[in-house]
């Protein structure tokens, strides 16, 4: 299949793996299988370091990236997000129910929500090679984006999931959100995704596209993404 359909089995592990690094098992299909390699309910009880090394040894299972040390907090660029429609390409989409605001493409097809996958969907019309995602999950109470590393050691994880090569991470607040920003590339295509933990939840924004649209729209993908926010604006 095309570039943006092909990534559903990585794109659920990414999730679980994202979702148990920040103290959330997802429920999701692969959650069960995973549950007799993670922390049960007593979890808040444990250390943090023997909660790190159950995640390590899941993620391990999976054939992923082991985490790295928490690494500290840094001085970061703060922007406020994004209200660009580059030239009426882009249309504010709001989410009432869930609580957040994206500037979505104004001729793409919208997906219902898929539960365990994503929040919403929008695909293109055309050649079906580009697509938006927005997903979130629930976290433990406390949990911050530095629970899942440094930008570039969180790229390491989630192209090593993907199977991409890591082009580019940086750390970024957009509207006052400490955010993760990634860049990869595969065969055939790139991501640009976002990572923020806010209210209580991770939110995850992926822009993926096929190589013959991605130069040609990237500045536009990232648009987006320093678009997104978990609120309504």
């Amino acid at each position: 299949g095309s570039f943006g359909l092909r990534h559903i089995d990585s794109e659920k592990m990414m999730a679980v793996a994202l979702y148990l690094a920040a103290g959330f098992v997802p429920q999701t299909p692969l959650a069960p299988a995973m549950r007799s390699r993670v922390i049960s309910s007593s979890a808040p009880e444990m250390s943090l370091s023997s909660r790190r090394t159950v995640v390590n040894s899941a993620l391990v299972s999976l054939g992923a990236v082991a985490l790295a040390p928490l690494a500290a907090s840094a001085d970061v660029k703060e922007v406020p997000p994004s209200t660009n429609r580059m030239g009426g390409a882009l249309d504010a989409y709001s989410d009432i129910q869930k609580g957040w605001s994206i500037y979505k493409p104004s001729t793409w097809n919208k997906f219902d929500a898929n539960p365990g996958e994503y929040d919403a969907k929008w695909q293109d019309v055309v050649g079906f090679t580009e697509q938006l995602i927005v997903s979130s999950s629930p976290v433990s109470e406390g949990k911050t984006i530095d629970s899942l590393g440094t930008p570039e050691e969180l790229g390491k994880k989630v192209s090593g999931l993907r199977k991409m090569d890591l082009k580019s991470a940086e750390a970024i607040k957009i509207g006052g959100v400490l955010t993760y920003i990634v860049e990869l590339s595969g065969e055939g295509g790139s991501e640009l995704l976002s990572f923020a933990v806010a209210k209580g939840k991770l939110w995850r924004v992926t822009a993926k596209a096929a190589d013959s649209r991605w130069a040609k729209n990237k500045d536009m993908y990232r648009n987006i993404i320093l678009s997104f926010q978990p609120r309504i604006l």
